[in-house]
């Protein structure tokens, strides 16, 4: 999965975007790349757009380990926009292993109630700078 993040600190929100082939590889890429970003503050919230994933091939072993090297804390409110059921289960066992609540983690079909949950307008859209980090 080529991945991107952008960091908006003015907004307290990381936006991360992901395509391609979803691999745990590009999973944990993605924590150890942000957890290392001296802008990235962990109580920040996240939206995280799956909607470009062409195929799936993460491991249960994966998601264990990403729960354990996520730089966000189980409070942080996050949205995560799945374009299928695969990519939905696999996003509930990670907020399992992560034991976020259904309060501060939600999981979404369409972009628009994502920006929402996360504070933003439904109108809202993606950064139009270039990504702070792509992995």
């Amino acid at each position: 999965m080529p991945g991107s993040y952008w960091i908006e600190a003015d907004r307290g929100l990381v936006f991360t975007r992901g395509w391609g082939v979803l691999t745990d590889d590009e999973l944990l890429a993605h924590a150890r790349t942000l957890r290392a970003d001296p802008r990235f503050v962990p109580s920040y919230r996240q939206l995280v757009d799956f909607r470009d994933l062409s195929d799936v091939q993460v491991t249960s072993d994966g998601i264990i380990l990403l729960a354990r090297q996520n730089p966000f804390p189980p409070e942080a409110r996050r949205a995560v926009v799945v374009p299928s059921d695969l990519v939905y289960g696999m996003t509930r066992m990670f907020q399992g292993r992560m034991e976020a609540s259904s309060e501060q983690f939600g999981i979404f079909r369409e972009i628009e109630p994502a920006y929402e949950w996360v504070g933003l307008d439904r109108a809202s859209t993606w950064p139009s700078r270039a990504p702070d980090a792509v992995f």
